[in-house]
């Protein structure tokens, strides 16, 4: 059984599309043909390109998350000192921008701590705002949300497409 795919024209263009074996086993990867470069490229992510930190000869290449929504996030290190409650604040734009917030917190382990599993509790987001309740100890907070502004599933009639390939956008 063959997992290849070849496409032709009368004119001798021909893509081909093979499934690329890795430590997961058989994968299929999306061919696209830039009529602009007439080049055939294939792309198994959306990616970006920054220049590396440490070594100027090289690059880093980075993904970008996917999903039926644009998600936000925000996120930072906080301590309760008063074997209590800390309340945190978030910039003031974002309940303008987003909309079914979630908290998350990761107490830091310190060695010197006698009590190892320290419950923290918090509240939902309101006007920006969220408590952290618990003993004292460090913690990271993330908090992850859904832009407002996105439709996932525009009408194609409704929308103006820009780009070509996979990097397209809705003008």
């Amino acid at each position: 059984m063959s997992n290849r795919i070849s496409l032709s024209n009368n004119s001798g263009l021909t893509v081909s599309l093979m499934g690329a074996t890795g430590e997961s086993g058989d994968r299929s990867y999306p061919v696209v043909y830039d009529a602009t470069t007439q080049k055939i490229t294939y792309n198994s992510a959306k990616t970006f390109v920054i220049d590396h930190p440490d070594d100027s000869d090289k690059l880093l290449v980075h993904a970008c998350l996917e999903g039926p929504e644009a998600g936000v996030f925000y996120r930072g290190k906080a301590s309760i000192e008063n074997n209590e409650k800390i309340t945190l604040v978030l910039p003031k734009y974002v309940e303008k921008l987003a909309k079914n917030l979630t908290v998350y917190l990761t107490q830091i382990y310190k060695e010197e701590t006698k009590n190892q599993h320290i419950v923290l509790k918090t509240t939902e987001v309101e006007k920006n705002r969220f408590t952290v309740y618990g003993e004292n100890c460090d913690f990271f907070w993330v908090v992850y949300g859904e832009r407002n502004s996105i439709e996932v599933e525009p009408m194609k009639s409704s929308v103006e497409i820009e780009g070509t390939g996979p990097y397209r956008w809705i003008k």
